[in-house]
Formats: structure tokens, C-alpha cells, sequence
């Protein structure tokens, strides 16, 4: 006859660090799955080239983002394997010229499985102070009434606006939205997170978005370069997971991992 012992909470913290140990080792055995869930590929001068650098640095998925009548076209036609998938919209920019292509974004989507999501849109108080807020939000909330008839999350531009767009994000009950380049405070976050929503880490270091870091659950952080615009390529993203896994007091290769999962579940690629 066999005598169990039966687990004491000791001897279960125990085995808890165990099978962390043991997961973090599969990181460094396995391949890493690097993600970058924010890019504009249309606007390097050689996309393909681009993307092919990228998977040669390992980064194996990039979500690259349209935001004009002109970016979406791009962003359609690039977005075509299993490493590059896309987003479009009308962002605060191209209101003044391209408001007419939010009627396009339907066709976009259905035309293309890789397209999995609207954006960037939202909302822009410093950068493009000549198209009203309020004309701004108009497009914003137009945008996510087609996200909801469509079954896809969007992808939040909140410069100098991040209340306004949190608010409107709110009252229309948002669950799946990816704040881009996340300039918000830590009980901003706290309060996006809650409802489900994404916290998107560029490749910007600062005591804020340390603190941001720190405040929310890692399966609501993703991280994005923003390239070529902030980053240079896709490949700087494994700085931003370095950053997230050194004030999250983690191993780089799981938080490679557990963003990949966070990006693939959002999109649901």
C-alpha cells in the first residue's frame, strides 16, 4: 500500500517555483516567440525587406496598422502570411481628406483574412489641433460601430486626448481595444484593464510606464515599436519586452511568450 502525503501550502509554493523554473528554461530551450503588435510597414521604402529582416531577427509576428485611404490600400497588400497581419482605419490625421474611406473599411476586412482589426483610430489634442475633438470623436465612434458589427477590436490613438478616448471607450462598453502607444497613468491603465482592454508598450522608456508596467496584469500588456516612426524596425521591440520583463521582475523569454499569446488572443489570429 502506497501513503500519500498530502501537500501543505509549503510544499506547494515549492512546486509553484519549480514549474516556473521549469518554464522558463522551455523559453530558453524552444524558440521564442517575438511579437510586435503596433508597425507601419507601408511606410518603410521596402516592406518585404522590412518584414524579411524582422523574421531574421526573430520577431515571428508584426501587426501592421494602416490609418488613411493610401495606408489601408498598403497595409491590405502587405498584410498576406502567417508573420504580417494588419489593421485599418481612418486615424485623426487623415480625417480632413480621407473621412469618406471609413466606408471602405468593411470591404477591407472582408476581402482579406489577415486584416483582423480597425485602427489606428481615435482621437489626436496635439499633434492635429485643427480638426476638432469633437469632429475627431465623431469618426472615432463611427469606426467603432463598425468594429462591433464586424467582431473586431480596434486600435486606440489617444494623444493629449487619452480621457476623452478612455471615456468614449467606456461608454460604448469596449472590451477589446489596444491603447497604441499608451501615455496614460497607472490608474488609467488600471481602469482600461478592468473592462479587458490592452495596454500597449512602445519603445519609449520613462518612470511612468514603469509604473504602468508594474500596476497591471501582464496579460493586459502587449508591446509595439511603432516603427519606422518611433522604432526603427520591428526587431526593436525585443527592447521593449527586456524593459517590461526587467521592471516586471521576469525572464525575457517568458514575457516574449506571454505577449505573443496576449496579441494572438486580442486579434484572434
Amino acid at each position: 500500500m502506497q501513503f500519500k502525503i498530502p501537500p501543505t501550502r509549503e510544499s506547494g509554493d515549492i512546486m509553484s517555483q519549480v514549474m516556473q523554473q521549469v518554464r522558463r528554461t522551455t523559453y530558453l530551450q524552444d524558440e521564442i516567440h517575438i511579437s510586435d503588435a503596433h508597425c507601419h510597414l507601408d511606410l518603410f521604402e521596402d516592406p518585404k525587406r522590412a518584414i524579411a529582416d524582422a523574421i531574421s531577427a526573430g520577431v515571428n509576428l508584426m501587426i501592421t496598422s494602416g490609418g488613411s485611404r493610401k495606408g489601408n490600400a498598403a497595409t491590405t497588400a502587405i498584410a498576406n502570411n502567417g508573420n504580417v497581419f494588419g489593421v485599418v482605419g481612418i486615424d485623426p490625421s487623415s480625417l480632413p481628406t480621407d473621412s469618406a474611406a471609413i466606408d471602405e473599411i468593411v470591404a477591407l476586412i472582408k476581402g482579406n483574412q489577415n486584416l483582423v482589426g480597425i485602427g489606428e483610430i481615435g482621437l489626436d489634442a496635439k499633434e492635429f489641433p485643427h480638426t476638432p475633438l469633437d469632429k475627431q470623436a465623431e469618426a472615432f465612434v463611427r469606426q467603432i460601430s463598425i468594429a462591433n458589427d464586424l467582431d473586431v477590436p480596434i486600435v486606440v490613438h489617444s494623444r493629449g486626448a487619452i480621457n476623452e478616448a478612455m471615456a468614449i471607450v467606456e461608454k460604448h462598453c469596449l472590451t477589446r481595444a489596444m491603447f497604441h502607444f499608451f501615455e496614460g497613468t497607472e490608474d488609467d491603465a488600471l481602469r482600461m484593464a478592468k473592462l479587458g482592454n490592452v495596454i500597449s508598450i512602445p519603445p519609449r522608456e520613462s518612470s511612468r510606464r514603469k509604473r504602468v508596467i508594474n500596476a497591471i496584469d501582464i496579460t493586459n500588456i502587449v508591446t509595439e515599436t511603432d516603427a519606422p516612426v518611433a522604432g526603427k524596425t520591428p526587431s526593436d521591440v525585443k527592447g521593449v519586452i527586456e524593459f517590461v520583463a526587467s521592471t516586471k521582475k521576469m525572464e525575457f523569454g517568458e514575457v516574449a511568450e506571454r505577449v505573443s499569446e496576449n496579441i494572438r488572443s486580442f486579434f484572434h489570429i
